[in-house]
């Protein structure tokens, strides 16, 4: 054969190929289907091992749905998650900090699964540098996308903004961001070398990289940010909104599809952009428990391009029994943390449950007061509802209660306050978790119109260390005292204590730092005397340890008043719970 017969087939496939890029032999119709998760949160084995029981959904689940819809044809199938699957079981925590060398479980089963891109979440960015942008991406073969999260070392996204795929002859271009708000929850010790752009202008300047570089068929995003663009006061037009997505879908025009996460919410949603065009959203919710779907219809046009027919649904996983295969290939995984978490840590001499920390002084609240002081050795600590709903049992403590007890990888940040300081925050913190009660009709707990309480749990806050009353016959901003310290030595508004306090509300997370006590972030800087390396989980472990038995008891710290409104409020708050605080 001469030379030249291998270069004129080769230049021939060349053409051929070009010839398909430029469109000239594309289809004249084309059927897909888009799945996606979001917020997984360790949902991903069909085990929970905080309970130490079998899973009601997991990734197990989808595994099963996905295969049935691949079945007939694999190529039509796309699969995507928005972001947030790097936290959230213990299972995830043993991959992400104690089995360091292995392949990260979920790098396993999002390659087993076949996802074809994967989005960053704030809590992945949680896990640090080592993991984000070093162990996870090298493990992972499917492209893990955010435009915005830009490395400042480079001027340029940390990851990859976004990937182009081709599915029965029609181009896909699927573009990742992140809600820019990182600095609210994270301390920049875990994100040292980001920052975070608005996800308006970060769509707006790759939208045209995308249609003129690619000139894709369907345009995706994949976002991890909800769809509440309204809270705090927010508008469309505000710069760095938390919740960017239906912003930058009505302001940037070329998107087809957005999938979005981040605010644990199901919804289906049709925004119509400035070019009066219109953009389907979908959110599936957390923990695996719906499945994103999208089937689109596309028709090929006289000028080349295409009509598009989408119709959208949210499939629910627990109808689909946890796939066989899926549960064999990682059951080893299922042991191997169970063996990890199973470890003894102490014995508790008296059950504890969270609900108590709703409406008032708490056992269990004050366990994790205990830990912080000592970990720390703060005059004061702060500490938030985490876990309301949960109940540890006497008897041997383990790994898998304080799972339980602390179900976020927070670090333990001491913060130097003035006593006036801690005052405010306890106001601002009273102020957002109890209503005021002039009478016995009024509600204990502060809530919107809709009878929603205005801010989360983890917002809510009680302090040890000092001793204190909340008097909630009291408007807001008037409702807190300072009596003395714990010991019973003088509290002064002008001294400077150390303050034990998560991360989360340390940077600026539930707003207690920069409304709550107005400080920037060079004020935090200049307050902050220590972070730790390791999560507020681990001192609370290693707490337990050293005193081998824990008998729960109230530290005396602070009560709430006048009593009789408040033991009335409480009452009726139990009473009528409707689990807002889930």
């Amino acid at each position: 054969m001469s030379i030249m017969k291998p270069i004129l087939l080769l230049l021939a496939a060349t053409l051929i190929l070009a010839s398909c890029t430029n469109g000239s032999k594309k289809p004249e119709s084309a059927d897909l289907v888009i799945l996606c998760t979001t917020d997984v949160h360790g949902a991903c084995l069909p085990y929970d091992f905080k309970r130490g029981c079998e899973a009601e959904v997991s990734l197990a689940n989808v595994s099963q749905y996905v295969k049935q819809e691949r079945k007939a044809d694999p190529e039509k199938v796309m699969l995507f998650d928005t972001g947030d699957f790097l936290q959230g079981q213990p299972s995830i925590y043993y991959y992400n900090y104690v089995d360091t060398t292995s392949q990260h479980l979920m790098a396993r089963i999002f390659n087993y699964l076949g996802y074809n891109a994967i989005g960053v979440g704030n809590h992945d960015i949680e896990t640090g540098e080592g993991i984000y942008n070093g162990r996870f991406p090298k493990m992972i073969d499917m492209p893990w996308l955010c435009a915005n999260a830009i490395d400042t070392r480079t001027g340029q996204p940390m990851f990859q903004p976004y990937a182009v795929m081709n599915r029965k002859g029609i181009k896909i271009a699927v573009l990742g961001m992140i809600t820019p708000n990182i600095h609210a929850w994270l301390p920049k010790s875990l994100w040292p070398n980001l920052e975070f752009e608005d996800m308006v202008e970060c769509a707006q300047k790759w939208m045209p990289v995308i249609q003129e570089r690619e000139h894709p068929d369907i345009v995706i995003g994949l976002f991890h940010a909800g769809s509440d663009y309204e809270t705090n006061g927010n508008t469309a037009d505000t710069r760095y909104n938390e919740n960017g997505s239906i912003p930058a879908a009505q302001k940037v025009p070329g998107f087809d599809i957005i999938i979005i996460g981040h605010d644990h919410y199901k919804a289906l949603s049709d925004i119509v952009n400035v070019a009066g065009d219109t953009v389907k959203m979908i959110d599936a919710a957390t923990a695996a428990r719906f499945i994103g779907r999208a089937d689109i219809h596309l028709q090929r046009k006289s000028d080349g391009t295409y009509s598009k027919t989408i119709k959208t649904q949210l499939v629910d996983s627990r109808k689909f029994a946890p796939d066989a295969d899926f549960c064999a290939e990682f059951e080893n995984d299922i042991k191997k943390v169970n063996d990890y978490i199973e470890q003894p840590l102490g014995t508790l001499t008296a059950d504890l449950n969270g609900i108590d920390g709703l409406y008032g002084p708490c056992k269990f609240m004050d366990l994790v007061h205990n830990a912080q002081l000592w970990a720390t050795k703060a005059d004061v600590s702060m500490a938030a509802v985490l876990s309301p709903y949960e109940e540890i049992p006497a008897g041997k403590i383990t790994w898998r209660q304080l799972f339980v007890i602390y179900k976020y990888e927070n670090q333990l940040f001491t913060l130097l306050m003035k006593g006036k300081e801690i005052q405010k925050y306890l106001e601002f913190g009273f102020s957002n978790q109890f209503a005021t009660m002039r009478n016995a009709n009024d509600p204990l707990i502060n809530r919107d119109s809709n009878g929603k309480p205005v801010t989360h749990t983890f917002n809510y806050t009680s302090a040890a260390g000092i001793r204190y009353i909340v008097d909630i016959s009291k408007p807001a901003g008037k409702r807190v005292t300072i009596l003395s310290m714990s010991d019973g030595s003088a509290f002064d508004p002008d001294k400077d204590y150390k303050v034990a306090i998560n991360s989360y509300q340390a940077s600026g997370g539930g707003n207690f730092i920069t409304e709550g006590l107005g400080w920037d972030n060079a004020t935090l800087e200049a307050h902050t005397i220590d972070t730790t390396p390791i999560d507020v989980r681990s001192y609370i472990a290693s707490y337990i340890k050293e005193q081998g038995t824990i008998t729960p008891h109230l530290r005396g710290d602070w009560e709430v008043i006048p009593k009789d409104l408040w033991e009335i409020g409480k009452a009726h708050e139990i009473a009528n719970d409707d689990r807002y605080f889930r």
